[in-house]
């Protein structure tokens, strides 16, 4: 694409929304059937810049920087349908109480858009505490024995899936990549083979027939 804007090509699993400038997690930030489980670390109040202008709201943050399905955790501004639900949760909604818990957010498709009144995605936070399951620790990369580190945006354990189910086997982003340059230079080699293979079989020189009848052997 010919164009006098500086653009970024996205590729494999990055997605449209994802690069967006902004203070505060919107839905686009959370990827497709991800339900990512945050940790608070601390509430917030104040003016916050939206789309319609500036509004006092209320702000949760959270210790992650980065969690599977979640490029950047930023804050959260929390609405009344969240507040309701942390009360429900935890019993009240202080900043005592609530710094150091839980909680495990979704993207809800059918949300009221307050500009226009139609339905829009926004986040919601589950009514319930999340469990937290104990991991297995993230294996090495196969190839180089070395640790599996975050690369592209997604966290190792997610890079250890990933290449788990497409190669058979935990690699690293490097070692994916080589992996898969080797995969495609194999398959032009292979068809360059086969494209001189066919054009020997019509090469005249190549042609035997049979004397008799006139028909290609």
């Amino acid at each position: 694409m010919m164009t006098k804007d500086r653009l970024r090509q996205l590729t494999g699993d990055e997605r449209l929304g994802q690069m967006r400038e902004s203070e505060y997690l919107g839905a686009e930030d959370i990827d497709d059937g991800v339900e990512p489980v945050l940790t608070i670390a601390g509430l917030w109040y104040g003016s916050v810049t939206l789309q319609r202008g500036k509004e006092n709201k209320d702000v949760l943050s959270f210790t992650e920087e980065r969690v599977p399905g979640v490029m950047q955790v930023r804050p959260l501004i929390v609405n009344s349908t969240n507040r309701k639900t942390l009360r429900k949760l935890f019993g009240d909604a202080k900043a005592s109480t609530l710094v150091g818990k839980q909680i495990q957010l979704f993207v809800d498709h059918n949300v009221r858009d307050p500009q226009d009144g139609g339905m829009t995605d926004g986040i919601r936070i589950r009514p319930y505490k999340p469990r937290v399951q104990k991991q297995e620790p993230v294996p090495p990369c196969t190839d180089c024995g070395q640790e599996i580190t975050p690369a592209m945006g997604k966290d190792a354990r997610w890079l250890a899936g990933y290449t788990i189910k497409h190669y058979g086997v935990p690699l690293c982003a490097a070692c994916a990549q080589k992996r898969k340059e080797a995969a495609s230079a194999a398959e032009t080699q292979q068809e360059a083979e086969t494209a001189a293979e066919t054009q020997r079989e019509l090469d005249p020189e190549h042609i035997q027939v049979d004397p008799e009848t006139g028909e290609v052997l």
